[in-house]
């Protein structure tokens, strides 16, 4: 699972003390996906566990390339995936559509050059331009994944799938369905740093993220803060090239953030972008997307998409810069900051 960039600033503990009613809040967290999950609902007397356990177990069995017996684990080693559960199919359905909002940059296909390049668990291969070449013919969600009413099928061997790229997203959009099913209204939900959010926290104010600074996380620094967003009835995800890389054998830093037109790690100066959208599915599949574009072709994209915000933090010799799209909450912390 791809890390991300968020830290939450609300404070778990305290509530409010206006006259109103008391509203009470329970958290709910664990593991999951080889991160964590935070949800925090005012309670209103139910254990809703079994129903968040629910909807990770239907993930996992759809779409976790880690688990051998999940359906993609089925494709990627047969060719071919048959009667397809409904969330395998609903996961299909968003990477289709945001691999062509993306303009490919979205791209479930890349799995065979994940694998070449060394970041799944597999050994890293000897990587030269007739390997890539060679593996770069594997890739293409259009071309490369046939859909039929039996099921999915592989236009030719060796074509893998990832579709982890927006699924912590779409697990909390999920987990928010649960939640407002079940008639609440203030809630929080978190997955590795992706997060959706409406209402009030438990001190009767608007949820408030803080975007770290990835240099200093980078130097084990966590609470290093660029800017504050409040979020209600928005989600956010963030990505970076910042923490998972390698250095190769010519002394080249080859973060783990492939272009799918090129075929090898993304060069650009782009450390990171943090994703505003509507649902958390299309945040995390954007913000995925726009670390492979780059800033000029993201930043261009966002300001096409309704609801969409996006902001962009680039290395330079200077150091850390920020650059927005045009609807992009500022706080006063950030203005200070350019």
């Amino acid at each position: 699972m791809r890390l991300t960039l968020i830290c939450l600033l609300i404070a778990l503990l305290g509530f409010s003390s206006c006259s109103e009613k008391e509203k009470i809040y329970k958290t709910y967290e664990g593991e999951i996906f080889g991160t964590y999950y935070r949800i925090q609902v005012e309670d209103l007397g139910k254990d809703l566990q079994p129903e968040f356990d629910s909807v990770f177990a239907l993930i996992n069995a759809a779409s976790n390339s880690y688990v051998q017996e999940s359906e993609v684990s089925a494709f990627n080693r047969d060719g071919k995936l048959l009667d397809a559960s409904a969330t395998f199919k609903e996961m299909m359905d968003s990477a289709a559509k945001y691999n062509r909002v993306s303009q490919g940059f979205f791209e479930p296909t890349l799995y065979p050059l994940i694998k070449a390049w060394g970041f799944s668990f597999e050994k890293r291969e000897e990587m030269d331009s007739a390997k890539i070449r060679e593996t770069l013919a594997l890739v293409g969600f259009e071309a490369m994944i046939q859909v039929a009413d039996s099921g999915y099928f592989a236009a030719k061997p060796g074509v893998m799938l990832d579709i982890t790229g927006l699924g912590e997203g779409y697990a909390i959009d999920n987990l928010v369905e649960v939640v407002e099913k079940n008639g609440i209204a203030n809630y929080m939900v978190e997955i590795g740093g992706e997060m959706k959010a409406k209402g009030l926290n438990s001190r009767n104010t608007v949820w408030t993220i803080g975007i770290e600074d990835p240099i200093q996380a980078e130097l084990g620094v966590g609470s290093s803060m660029l800017t504050k967003v409040e979020l209600d009835e928005r989600s956010i995800s963030s990505s970076g090239n910042y923490r998972k890389f390698y250095i190769d054998e010519a002394g080249n830093r080859r973060p783990h953030i492939i272009d799918p037109k090129t075929g090898y790690p993304v060069s650009h100066n782009m450390v990171s972008v943090s994703v505003l959208a509507p649902s958390a599915t299309q945040a995390d599949a954007l913000a995925t997307a726009f670390m492979g574009m780059g800033v000029e072709r993201a930043k261009a994209l966002v300001e096409t998409i309704p609801g969409v915000e996006a902001m962009f933090v680039i290395g330079g010799k200077e150091g850390l810069e920020m650059e927005f799209t045009s609807g992009f909450p500022r706080t006063e912390s950030t203005a200070q900051s350019q």
